[in-house]
């Protein structure tokens, strides 16, 4: 078994392995609240991540290498994540008579029954959730299981960067842990709130329902289309371009004809999703929606989708109210806030009890 569930040791650092960039993120906590003590964001080349799987570790490892050199980190220890759609979460129940190794070997039981996948070819961890509520004789408990090589490959990655992977975490699960920051800094208590992950590749929505994921859906959509139209039409590599979108330093009529356009684009495709949540059963109507990942970093794209969705739109920083050290720059990590929300979610692993 693997440990999803390993319970604090050390402090860690956030590793969010995606599928155009790498980033690094590590915090320190005090009677005052977080900081933020290091950080760092790599490139990642075409091809090296596809479909949330690490096609090349070495590649991906060298990535890894060069974003903890770059953040000047002295940490070793790590947690990355396996994103949820490549894992099976299913609650079960178990007397309360097991000792734990009884009842790891009844779960491997169960699980058998239910995973499509030899075994031998599993991870799995599970975390006793407490007591039943249809009997006082049984524990309820929440199992994890993923593909072996899903875990692994990104074990290695990590591993072969100099770090140490301590910890295997669930996408999901680290951002309900970001959610905390999250719902403080944009005033989201008891609200019912769509979180948008806008990658290079993909977008996830994300509904939380009292600080926990309640629905989550994954489409094929994302920032790589407009990179590389702009690395197409000038003589920007992907790296320019992206920063360059960023920053808002593109000529006026490269905004008019490619970054307006997307971001319309954008809102029409979060609001397929939106469509998509509400036809999936009796959820909660949404009352804001977070932007997060590359594509949020677009200059006033929270306003486009707030005039085309009607709907209070804001880009995600769990960060606004955490201390900043002073050798990071303030004004490239602003930028980038967006983009770090999963490492985020992943570093304050770090503080649980």
């Amino acid at each position: 078994m693997i440990s999803f569930f390993k319970s604090k040791s050390k402090s860690l650092l956030g590793v969010d392995i995606g599928s155009s960039y790498v980033k690094l993120l590590g915090l320190s906590q005090s009677s005052q609240g977080f900081k933020v003590d290091s950080y760092a964001v790599s490139h990642l080349p075409e091809g090296a991540v596809i479909d949330n799987n690490v096609q090349d570790v070495p590649v991906v490892a060298e990535a890894l290498e060069k974003a903890l050199r770059v953040s000047g980190s002295r940490l070793k220890p790590a947690v990355t994540s396996v994103p949820a759609s490549v894992v099976i979460v299913k609650n079960l129940e178990f007397s309360k008579s097991f000792t734990e190794d009884e009842l790891e070997e009844q779960i491997k039981v169960e699980a058998d029954q239910f995973i499509p996948y030899p075994l031998d070819e599993v991870a799995i961890d599970f975390q006793i959730k407490g007591e039943s509520a249809t009997s006082p004789d049984l524990n309820e408990v929440l199992l994890v299981a993923c593909r072996q090589d899903s875990v692994q490959s990104r074990e290695d990655a990590v591993n072969g960067a100099g770090m140490t992977c301590d910890v295997i975490d669930v996408d999901t699960y680290a951002l309900e842990r970001a959610f905390k920051p999250l719902s403080a800094v944009h005033e989201l208590e008891g609200k019912t709130v769509g979180l948008v992950d806008i990658g290079a590749s993909s977008m996830t929505l994300y509904v939380f329902d009292g600080g926990e994921v309640i629905y989550s859906r994954e489409q094929a959509f994302g920032g790589n289309d407009l990179t590389h139209n702009l690395t197409q039409i000038t003589d920007m590599t992907a790296d320019e371009a992206e920063r360059a979108k960023k920053l808002g330093e593109l000529p006026d009529d490269l905004v008019r004809d490619y970054i307006e356009p997307f971001k319309q684009t954008t809102a029409q495709q979060i609001s397929r999703s939106l469509q998509f949540y509400y036809s999936s059963g009796t959820h909660g109507e949404i009352e804001c929606l977070l932007l997060m990942g590359g594509v949020a970093a677009l200059p006033e794209i929270a306003d486009t989708v707030t005039q085309e969705l009607g709907v209070r739109t804001e880009i995600a920083d769990p960060f606004r109210d955490m201390a900043i050290d002073s050798r990071i720059n303030r004004g490239k990590f602003d930028i980038e806030a967006s983009s770090l929300v999963l490492a985020c979610g992943l570093a304050l692993r770090s503080f649980e009890d």
